[in-house]
């Protein structure tokens, strides 16, 4: 009988205090890692800095212990001018040996073609077993599901995949499923704020829609908990991590998986 099991991953961003200001590491992933599979993760969605601003010793164990690093978040870019970046984080990839990336074309339309041109170089300088994972994010020339579906659509859809967000808007979610037949095979999921707790039944409906579109889509992709309640506010890393553990639950019963 095939599992209908998922992968569930905690995204290290969540933890990480600095993520949208300096990007210097507060902490080391090599320490929660033991924690991370005690809890129900099936391994982590890395936080780019956790590894490449890291120390070499740190680097070193997350090396050592790659097999939980599942995904590799990215935020390199794709002008021609970033070509040295990209070859460090495809080194980066290799030694970690990560199942797939993250990554974000940049927002400046004119460059679409310079985009793709760098993406398709980029993907063979990464190993071909990879998986790239577009996360079309606001503000990047792919946020727009129409403009992302015609951009992959001679593209192979095991290799060049999306991700798409649960945040609580199944109408927006659903688009993503109906365009692309297929090719999501990501979900981050953000619930923030405490409006969406899940431990509170009442307080699940939004995030039930989402999932709901995902099974009707026959969804077999991962998860990442990407951010959750405490994000954002006086962060306490303790608490959100307590908050990301409810939402992994939560996500195995809502997936049934």
């Amino acid at each position: 009988m095939k599992s209908n099991r998922k992968s569930i991953y905690i995204g290290t961003v969540c933890l990480e205090p600095t993520r949208w200001g300096s990007r210097q590491p507060s902490l080391a992933v090599s320490d929660w890692l033991k924690r991370f599979e005690a809890d129900g993760f099936d391994g982590v969605e890395l936080w780019e800095f956790h590894y490449l601003a890291a120390d070499e010793a740190e680097q070193e164990r997350l090396v050592a212990a790659a097999a939980p690093v599942a995904i590799y978040n990215s935020y390199v870019g794709f002008a021609d001018e970033d070509a040295e970046a990209r070859a460090k984080v495809a080194e980066a990839i290799a030694r970690l040996r990560a199942k797939a990336v993250k990554y974000n074309l940049g927002g400046d339309a004119t460059k679409l073609d310079e985009y793709r041109r760098n993406l398709l170089a980029w993907a063979e300088q990464v190993s071909p077993s990879c998986r790239l994972l577009c996360e079309c994010h606001p503000g990047t020339v792919l946020e727009n599901v129409e403009d992302a579906v015609a951009f992959f659509k001679d593209l192979d859809p095991e290799r060049f995949g999306v991700i798409a967000h649960v945040s609580g808007d199944a109408e927006v979610l659903k688009p993503w499923f109906v365009g692309f037949h297929g090719r999501v095979q990501h979900l981050h999921v953000q619930m923030r704020g405490p409006e969406s707790d899940p431990t509170v039944p009442e307080n699940r409906p939004p995030f039930d829609a989402c999932f709901d579109v995902a099974k009707a889509h026959g969804y077999q992709g991962s998860v990442a908990i990407e951010f959750s309640r405490g994000v954002g506010r006086d962060e306490d890393m303790e608490t959100i991590y307590r908050n990301a553990c409810a939402d992994l639950a939560y996500c195995r019963e809502a997936l049934g998986c």
